[in-house]
């Protein structure tokens, strides 16, 4: 029997988040972020499915850019990080790439090259969040800079970033917008703050574009609101079998290290996924899994291939019965909060040899 481990993609709910987007965003077009392989789905799959729902696509480098230009992709792309040396800023002035400038030495090469052609700059202000901008009495004179420069299409663009969006009532929250519009007031330049969190606790700063991330995939970027109360689906479900199933008796231990101890007697089931395909390593006692339809418990500790589980409430289960790691039914949210890991980081762990199989697959 062949490994069994893949992952179903969605396409009908991608596109379905990508709408929900639209519309809590509107009139503010839509700036996909499909950076780390788009959170793990699939960059070419996921762009090429999203760009007629979309306006434009957001990436961390310039491979990224590349891979969506090369499998056919038209839509602008916007380079979140900027050029990393000065040539990627040369090459992104040839293709056309949108570029953010949150550090001077980005300035210096832009100030020292002849670029094939002008390109659409985004000044990055450091409103709050400490990691990435200019800080804005800087920002002021780099706004001059950029916008006095030939090599760069006026207007010239404005974004910051989010440091607590997901938390409606943190202080920073009001700070950062104040920071932003402060900024911006007075500027005839296109803007954009908010990612998915933003979009749906601050419309108000909704602003000219939006920059929704783990929203597109249908999961939800607040600790205690599902996907399905913020009219989200999930895009990936995640899926294995039973690779055995045995009974043990009260006393008798269970994987690795012997961790776990039977309380009593129980039928077990081994699942064909662990740590390698992307399983948390870090998974406590009793995470949730779907065996048949029915949610059971993993038991003892993950092992690179393999995880087990307690069979108690699925008794009838055999060998080669389907289980749910995540997604339909399972949002990978219930997982995280077995681990120490976000969501996020289980979205973009999922490895390589887990099959990825889309629904409506393109022509």
């Amino acid at each position: 029997m062949p490994r069994t481990s893949f992952a179903i993609l969605s396409s009908e709910n991608l596109i379905h988040n990508a709408k929900v987007m639209q519309k809590k965003a509107a009139p503010a077009k839509v700036i996909a972020m499909v950076k780390a392989n788009a959170y793990g789905h699939g960059i070419r799959s996921v762009s090429l499915r999203l760009e007629p729902y979309v306006d434009m696509f957001g990436v961390a480098s310039i491979d990224e850019a590349l891979v969506l230009r090369k499998v056919g992709v038209k839509a602008p792309i916007l380079l979140a990080e900027g050029a990393f040396e000065a040539n990627e800023l040369l090459e992104a002035s040839a293709l056309g790439f949108q570029l953010v400038f949150h550090n001077q030495l980005q300035l210096d090469w832009l100030n020292k090259l002849s670029l094939p052609r002008p390109i659409h700059a985004w000044l990055k202000v450091n409103t709050g969040m400490n990691r990435l901008g200019f800080m804005p009495a800087q920002a002021e004179q780099v706004f001059e800079q950029l916008s006095n420069c030939e090599q760069v299409f006026n207007p010239v663009r404005i974004m910051s970033h989010f440091a607590c969006s997901e938390d409606k009532n943190h202080p920073l929250n009001a700070q950062q917008i104040a920071t932003f519009n402060a900024f911006a007031e007075g500027k005839k330049a296109l803007k954009t703050l908010n990612n998915s969190a933003a979009v749906y606790n601050f419309p108000e700063t909704n602003y000219d574009f939006v920059r929704p991330g783990v929203a597109l995939y249908g999961y939800s970027p607040f600790e205690h609101k599902t996907p399905d109360e913020i009219g989200l689906k999930p895009v990936m479900t995640v899926q294995s079998a039973l690779i055995s199933v045995y009974d043990i008796e009260k006393g008798a231990r269970v994987g690795y290290g012997a961790r776990y101890v039977a309380a009593r007697n129980m039928r077990v089931g081994v699942v064909a996924f662990g740590y390698g395909d992307g399983y948390p390593t870090t998974i406590a006692e009793g995470a949730p899994v779907i065996v048949n339809h029915t949610r059971c418990a993993t038991i003892g500790k993950v092992a690179m291939d393999m995880l087990t589980v307690d069979l108690t409430h699925c008794p009838n289960a055999q060998i080669g019965d389907p289980v749910i790691l995540w997604g339909e039914g399972l949002p990978v949210e219930d997982l995280a909060e077995y681990t120490r890991n976000s969501a996020y980081d289980i979205l973009t762990g999922v490895q390589q040899r887990v099959k990825f199989l889309w629904t409506h697959p393109l022509e």
